[in-house]
């Protein structure tokens, strides 16, 4: 009596999952080896569409006539009596130029502005909107600002009068070391940018003489003279100075009188140069980093993004993080400032008060295991987004978290005070994350699919190893990864438009191709290179069909003769398929057993005229009507008529071509428990 036979569905495609063993994992996932695929809203895994370019020819260098590659992306909007909206990329050449660009069509066309020098080349660019202003920081130069038409350096224009201060021996109520500032006022009590900090004295039980060249504009009535007190940083009035023509002043203010005054919001001083972070937190736009202090945050004065006073500044500095950095800076999460170091994340909350001469703000320090490599890489994620824990249990997220790549090769949530890693099912493709270049790591959150996309250097087949080359996907709708090994991605950014609230953006990493700007998600190649998409299950033993449990208990302690497979699989055009089977044993890119595998081809209905012959195109091409969904049932048999015995086997489905996507509907496996032949002898 032939061998009755059995079956085992599939009704659900979900992501790879390199990090739990296959025996424990749900027969949905691929063990690994799963490529270029997505996971859309019906559960289906799908081939990605792919990228095209938004630019026909290449930009190359204003300056030098270089080829390019896009470093950086970002979308500007501008609001008001008119709507405008532009695109910045960051071109920069090999060994010369880095050069800032706009576009007003989304990237099919470039406009220079500006040559910021090779000593920029390698820097990554950090941008923030405050109002109508596009305020630009890379680390190296000054930071800017762009208003749409033109681009200048941050800071305040306009300062007033700048203070000369001396001892006044004559008794006196100060005691300490002082600096003052000066604000003009006009007739329209409108106060100009504050002057440029005045020399230090210290005084004892004395006076101090002030002088100054008087204001040039012959709009002002008048100066306010601002004062710290003899051991603090922050500035309090002190009194009015009427007359623009007046320029000396003796002050012998105590500093009881004045702390119970109008504190000083118009600093004037400009941002820090080589400022490698901006970000908007609080009313205030909040600079991070330079080269001469890693670790120090300075906050703007409230409403005026470009006025930064020299003391207002957070060091995130305690006994462990001596030789660590700033990373990055994430504003307004959950009400507090985050502020990401390599190794640890601190949190900064407070309104900005002065409270005993001290600003309220209060940093503390989380417990966070390790912190980001690179700012870009930080993406807010929403409540309820679902991930896969170490033990492999599906975990909801109950609020807004931060998630973020490590310098570790991982991805992690950040809760705003705790880190866990997410990352695990694709733990072994991270592995090969280049550390060197941990830093160009970024990543876009592709709002409408529900995943976050994280582009990352490593190993590549041409050898190019310095720019980001691959990609991995967290779908947070089904808590699923996914790997995509072909993205050489030195950029990314979303944009809306009139017609669209989400397309996404990309930029070519290699310069060898040049500065070109892709649609991503678009089109069905990689800029013309065909989409190498699979899907590989993990191994398939067979299940005991006990459908009144949630898994049905696996049959790994017998041999079984897999006959056939009935795959349901949708096509949005003229798709060849090729479907592989091979024994459990096998690798991921191991060889069909003895060639076995099968061509759907095609998935859709081609015309044919009424004696059976196909109708083509012009160029030779079929004419066909796709079908919503095709089923076909494939004998699983070898070249030479054999069908696999094993304990279990892996299925491949894979397409290397420029058509339309495909996804997969449904599967069903039948096979045939081979009870006399077991894995083990029996004692």
């Amino acid at each position: 009596m032939a061998y009755p036979i059995q079956t085992q569905v599939f009704s659900v495609f979900l992501g790879t999952q390199e990090g739990i063993h296959s025996v424990a994992l749900p027969s949905i996932y691929s063990s690994s080896g799963s490529r270029n695929l997505w996971i859309d809203k019906l559960g289906r895994a799908k081939k990605i569409d792919g990228y095209s370019k938004q630019n026909s020819s290449a930009v190359t260098t204003n300056t030098g006539s270089a080829a390019t590659r896009l470093r950086a992306l970002r979308a500007y909007r501008q609001t008001g009596s008119s709507f405008t909206r532009q695109l910045l990329g960051v071109f920069e050449a090999a060994a010369n130029e880095y050069e800032l660009w706009y576009s007003t069509n989304d990237g099919a066309s470039w406009t220079f502005i500006v040559d910021l020098g090779s000593g920029s080349i390698g820097s990554i660019p950090d941008f923030a909107q405050v109002d109508n202003n596009l305020f630009f920081a890379n680390g190296v130069v000054a930071p800017r600002v762009w208003n749409g038409s033109s681009l200048a350096t941050a800071g305040a224009s306009g300062k007033s009068p700048t203070i000369t201060a001396a001892v006044n021996t004559a008794t006196g109520q100060l005691n300490g070391s002082y600096t003052w500032k000066m604000v003009s006022v006009d007739a329209a009590e409108v106060r100009s940018a504050g002057s440029v900090t005045s020399n230090v004295i210290q005084l004892q039980d004395e006076q101090a003489d002030l002088s100054w060249t008087a204001d040039s504009d012959t709009d002002i009535t008048g100066y306010e003279l601002y004062r710290t007190t003899g051991t603090g940083t922050n500035y309090y009035f002190v009194t009015f100075i009427d007359g623009r023509t007046t320029t000396s002043y003796t002050d012998n203010a105590s500093d009881l009188d004045i702390l119970e005054n109008r504190l000083i919001a118009e600093h004037g001083d400009a941002p820090p140069t080589g400022s490698y972070f901006c970000e908007p937190h609080k009313q205030r736009l909040w600079w991070g980093r330079t080269d001469t202090n890693p670790r120090r945050v300075f906050w703007s004065d409230p409403g005026k993004p470009d006025q930064v006073g020299v003391n207002n500044y957070l060091d995130f500095t305690d006994q462990t993080s001596v030789g660590d950095v700033v990373t990055g800076i994430v504003g307004d999460f959950e009400g507090a400032l985050v502020v990401f170091c390599e190794r640890s994340i601190w949190t900064v909350t407070g309104t900005g008060q002065i409270v005993s001469d001290l600003m309220d703000w209060t940093r503390t320090k989380s417990n966070a295991v390790v912190g980001t490599s690179s700012n870009r890489s930080i993406i807010r994620v929403p409540a309820g987004a679902i991930y896969t824990d170490a033990s492999g249990n599906q975990v909801s997220t109950s609020r807004v978290m931060l998630s973020y790549f490590t310098p570790l090769g991982d991805i992690r949530l950040f809760d705003g005070n705790n880190d866990i890693v997410i990352s695990t099912p694709v733990k072994e493709t991270l592995k090969t994350m280049l550390y060197a270049q941990r830093d160009k790591t970024h990543a876009v959150h592709d709002i409408e699919n529900g995943h976050v996309v994280w582009f990352w250097s490593g190993p590549t087949e041409s050898g190019d190893q310095a720019e980001p080359s691959q990609a991995v996907v967290w779908n947070y709708r089904w808590g699923v990864w996914y790997i995509w090994p072909d993205m050489p991605m030195s950029a990314s950014t979303t944009v809306e438009t009139s017609s669209d609230t989400q397309i996404i953006l990309t930029g070519e990493a290699q310069t060898a191709k040049g500065g070109f700007c892709y649609e991503f998600f678009d089109g069905d190649s990689f800029d013309g290179s065909n989409i190498p998409a699979r899907w590989i299950t993990k191994v398939i033993y067979g299940t005991d069909n006990s459908w009144n449990v949630r898994e049905p208990q696996q049959t790994m302690a017998y041999v079984k003769r897999f006959r056939w497979l009935d795959l349901v699989a949708e096509a949005d055009s003229d798709v060849t398929l090729t479907v592989e089977w091979m024994t459990g044993s096998a690798s991921d890119e191991s060889v069909a057993r003895g060639g076995a595998s099968k061509a759907l081809e095609p998935l859709g209905l081609q015309l044919i005229t009424s004696d059976g012959n196909g109708i083509d195109t012009d160029d030779a091409s079929n004419i066909t009507i796709p079908f919503d969904s095709v089923q076909t049932i494939i004998n699983m048999e070898g070249t030479n008529g054999d069908f696999i015995q094993a304990v279990g086997c892996r299925i491949r489905i894979s397409d290397d071509s420029q058509n339309g996507s495909w996804s997969l509907e449904g599967m069903t496996l039948g096979y045939q428990l081979l009870p006399g032949a077991t894995r083990r002898l029996q004692g």
